[in-house]
């Protein structure tokens, strides 16, 4: 029995050896740390795809972010609302567990997606409600046509926030966030059910759309290839991928009709502000200018300014147009003529003696009012001369007394300090050559 056991410890002993010159015991020990980094990744996107308070909060104060900064038309603060925004955590969560199968990560990361949807369309509604601005500015524009430029930016964002996921990267997701707009759109969305706009509702909902899928289905995709979940034959793999392409393909349509309509109106601009700079003057200038594609036609509206009007100046512009885009363009032009500069020099006298008017309209009030303080001195005892900013006080000092005249007196001194440059007299009954002239307020030219 000895010998057996010692033969089975030295066949025992060379199988070890062997092993670990073939590299089997590093190979298994370099598996299940591989097997334990996926288990921790797993882990770590479940907890930021789960529904708590703190995740709540984050999206209500992301969405009341944004919408300020979309109605202010600020990039910065809407890139803010993008850093603060927690809905990558829930997207992320969708495509790990489309990678895994597992239904209940899947379950988890829909209901924390809806909700923070939810709460961040609300939170904008009641902003834009109370809002005393609610008109579109460019940043609100922005995320209402989306195109196929956009599927393409959140496919890229999407592979880089999975790699970053598994390679712990976690200021990658920095970029991710700002470069793949999530709450901005739903924002936009509460703008358009607000104020009405069911345009930029239904637009800025293709965007959230577009950013979400793709951004979930390029996670998919990354931690399928990092091997992520169970191993399934080619045909289930094929399958899995062909679902992917096929979703992203039917969302591509009205993507690229977006940007096909958006090439257009990037064409058909520079061909109208071509013609339109052919027809005006040397010191005509353009004012605005809107030209949008609506179907096979192209409507064309702005203000231009001008030194001397051009006859039938749109009828010119939309023939020029029709021409060179080779389709319908209505154009609605508005002509302004620019004021000379000897006007704006007039314009601009009148409008400093009008001001200057207005001051000492103003000053003689507050001084009328500084003197009569109290009821001592009477109204009608007052003559003022506003253009040599004089004020003569009519005062019989026998019939005063000496307590009041002491108190008119402290009252016409406070006076005198507070306004300088005006002259106090204090003057007789029967004296009129101290008074100055009563002098009608003047009117501007």
């Amino acid at each position: 029995m000895a010998g057996r056991s010692k033969t089975e410890r030295s066949d025992s002993a060379n199988m070890n050896a062997g092993a670990e010159r073939s590299g089997i015991f590093v190979d298994l020990s370099a598996q299940e740390r591989t097997d334990e980094s996926r288990a921790l990744t797993l882990a770590g996107v479940a907890r930021d795809a789960r529904l708590d308070r703190n995740f709540l909060i984050l999206i209500a104060l992301a969405s009341a972010i944004a919408t300020l900064g979309l109605l202010q038309s600020s990039t910065a603060v809407v890139i803010g609302a993008m850093l603060v925004s927690p809905l990558m955590g829930p997207i992320m969560g969708i495509g790990f567990g489309l990678a895994t199968i597992e239904s209940g990560l899947i379950r988890r990361s829909l209901v924390t997606l809806a909700a923070g949807m939810g709460v961040a369309i609300l939170v904008a509604m009641l902003i834009i409600l109370i809002s005393p601005i609610q008109d579109v500015t460019a940043e609100l524009r922005a995320r209402t046509q989306p195109n196929l430029m956009d599927l393409g930016i959140a496919v890229v964002g999407g592979i880089a926030g999975a790699i970053a996921i598994i390679r712990n990267m976690s200021g990658v997701m920095v970029g991710v966030a700002i470069a793949t707009a999530l709450v901005p759109p739903l924002a936009t969305v509460g703008f358009g059910l607000v104020t009405g706009r069911t345009d930029f509702a239904t637009g800025a909902a293709l965007l959230f759309l577009t950013n979400t899928l793709a951004i979930a289905f390029a996670a998919t995709i990354v931690a399928r290839i990092n091997r992520f979940g169970p191993s399934m034959t080619p045909q289930h793999t094929a399958m899995q991928l062909v679902g992917i392409v096929a979703v992203l393909a039917v969302l591509s349509i009205p993507l690229a009709i977006s940007l096909d309509n958006f090439g257009r109106e990037v064409r058909a601009r520079a061909v109208v502000q071509s013609e339109l700079s052919g027809l005006l003057q040397r010191r005509d200038r353009v004012e605005s200018l809107n030209v949008s594609v609506n179907g096979d036609d192209v409507a064309v509206e702005g203000v231009v300014l001008v030194d001397k009007f051009t006859p039938l100046l749109g009828e010119r512009l939309a023939e020029r147009a029709t021409q060179s885009l080779e389709r319908k363009v209505l154009v609605d032009l508005a002509q302004v003529k620019r004021q000379s500069n000897a006007a704006e020099e007039l314009q601009d006298q009148l409008n400093r003696r009008v001001s200057a008017l207005e001051q000492r309209d103003a000053e003689v009030e507050a001084i009328l009012s500084a003197l009569t303080v109290g009821g001592l001195i009477e109204r009608d005892a007052l003559l003022v001369d506003a253009q040599a900013r004089r004020v003569a006080i009519t005062r019989d000092r026998a019939e005063e007394g000496e307590q009041v005249a002491a108190a008119k007196e402290r009252i016409i001194a406070e006076a005198q300090s507070r306004y300088p440059g005006w002259l106090m007299q204090s003057t007789r009954p029967d004296d009129d050559s101290a008074r100055p002239p009563a002098v009608a307020p003047e009117q501007p030219e």
